[in-house]
């Protein structure tokens, strides 16, 4: 790698750590000098950090208000920004649609992984609701405009769009890959609050959503078993969860059998941001098996930090074995034919279900 590589990335690897710990004041002094006329292929990283984290929001309102609006680096951002404030837009207008048709139908529910302090909006919005109303909730979302654009059969997780909007709806009954499992839904239901959302127009809507430990864990397990992807607002919502609620949240990774992707999660991030893991000794005996650090150390060291698939299977074959769900994985087989992204952990599960 070469030097001037290698600036980069230390440059980004610290605009993680100021944007995780929320201090604005350090990210407009981070960013002030590199508005300034600069090598190129920093301005390049910083936009394709920005775009790859969903942040060019962040980074962009940081330099206007340090007075850097027309610098390049600012120019470049603006438009990614506006993406993110456009996708802002639509996601509110989908969540008041949304909300308005489950409750006024009496459905309950929950909206999880999509609310985070960064703004990051994400392309869909997850919901959950109770297996025994899903068709309930299907023809509520149908009569206030909804089309679905999954089989409905597919009732672990089934997308729904609304016309004009490019935000998916993915309706779950169950935290799933491929229809396999990785938190209980349950547990979501158990820890749902009722908090005031304040939408990018200023207005405010009251949802329910998840505390924030039970938030964490299915950020952690999201990123860990589904995705082996961890990015920036990852980090910023589970970091926060550990500085106020560690032992809570230690409590239902025990509870959710997810103490191998608590501690994939914490091993990589603490391996890049200095982060403690003291507060997890009591889960440390995972740590024996070696992999754990193994795998997460061939990652990049740069957001979003790419796992290893066989991180991700470590942590699933831990749970369903220990929650006496081996058989689901068969049906995760099944289920290969709905996956929308065929860049998914269900290609290694067909691969090694002989070896079970």
């Amino acid at each position: 790698m070469s030097l001037a590589a290698c600036c980069r990335r230390s440059v980004l690897r610290y605009l993680t750590r100021v944007l995780v710990s929320g201090d604005l004041d350090n990210l407009r002094g981070l960013l002030g000098p590199l508005a300034k006329p600069c090598d190129r292929g920093v301005v390049d990283s910083l936009l394709q950090y920005a775009r790859r984290n969903g942040v060019a929001h962040v980074l962009y309102r940081a330099l206007v208000e340090d007075g850097a609006a027309c610098s390049e680096l600012a120019r470049g951002l603006a438009t990614e920004a506006e993406v993110v404030y456009r996708n802002a837009r639509y996601r509110d207008e989908l969540l008041h649609l949304l909300v308005g048709a489950l409750e006024d139908g009496g459905i309950d529910y929950a909206v999880f992984k999509t609310f985070n302090e960064l703004g990051v909006v994400d392309v869909d919005v997850d919901v959950i609701v109770r297996r025994e109303v899903y068709w309930d909730a299907v023809k509520r979302l149908i009569s206030r405009g909804f089309k679905p654009i999954d089989d409905l059969g597919k009732t672990y997780a089934t997308g729904f769009m609304v016309r004009g909007n490019p935000i998916v709806v993915d309706l779950h009954t169950g935290v799933t890959v491929l229809g396999v499992p990785y938190v209980d839904s349950e547990t979501l239901f158990k820890h749902r609050v009722r908090a005031r959302y304040r939408s990018s127009s200023g207005n405010s809507i009251s949802i329910y959503t998840l505390n924030t430990p039970a938030e964490a864990l299915v950020r952690v397990a999201h990123a860990v078993i589904k995705e082996a992807e961890i990015k920036v607002d990852d980090i910023s919502e589970v970091l926060k969860a550990v500085e106020n609620h560690s032992g809570e949240l230690v409590e239902l990774a025990k509870g959710e059998e997810l103490e191998p992707a608590l501690l994939l999660f914490m091993e990589k991030v603490s391996s890049e941001l200095g982060s403690d893991l003291r507060r997890f000794k009591n889960l440390s005996s995972w740590r024996a098996l070696g992999i754990l650090r193994g795998v997460t150390s061939r990652s990049e060291g740069v957001p979003p930090y790419r796992l290893p698939r066989l991180a991700s299977l470590v942590a699933l074959l831990h749970r369903v074995r220990r929650k006496g769900e081996t058989g689901l994985l068969l049906k995760a087989v099944g289920n290969l034919r709905y996956r929308r992204n065929v860049a998914h952990i269900g290609s290694l599960l067909v691969r090694r279900l002989a070896g079970l």
